[in-house]
């Protein structure tokens, strides 16, 4: 692989990396990642201060997976592991972020989906990084 390649890639893994842990800063300010954090925060939104959050999230982390996942699969020697790996990233990041608009005051016990889905979005992120980083090295 070209050296500038590689440079460019890099600087997104560690863009992308700050935007992460940036996104988990923001989640524990305003959740601190508890059940009743994350209920009384969806809870008292609107759909239309729901839609507001979930549209550029949508979009913003939509464009850096397309972006990373194009990353990993630029090798050869694609495995089926990274091909899960994109599959299940885009379902992990489609359910956290909708799953906010059904957590209302009768349904809190949903508020697990919502934790369950961010926290593995953010483990297959950090992972597919990891892939893309050991393939420019």
């Amino acid at each position: 692989m070209n050296k500038d390649y590689k440079v460019s890639i890099r600087y997104f893994l560690l863009m992308s990396l700050m935007l992460l842990l940036t996104g988990i800063w923001m989640l524990l300010l305003h959740t601190s990642l508890s059940v009743d954090g994350f209920s009384n925060y969806y809870v008292q939104k609107s759909v239309f201060g729901l839609l507001e959050v979930a549209t550029p999230h949508l979009f913003a982390m939509g464009t850096v997976i397309f972006i990373l996942t194009h990353f990993l699969s630029l090798n050869r020697r694609n495995s089926s592991f990274e091909s899960k790996l994109t599959i299940a990233l885009f379902t992990v990041m489609i359910v956290s972020n909708l799953s906010g608009f059904i957590i209302t005051e009768q349904t809190t016990y949903l508020v697990w989906v919502k934790i369950i889905s961010t926290v593995l979005f953010l483990v297959f992120s950090l992972l597919s990084m990891w892939r893309v980083f050991l393939r420019t090295s």
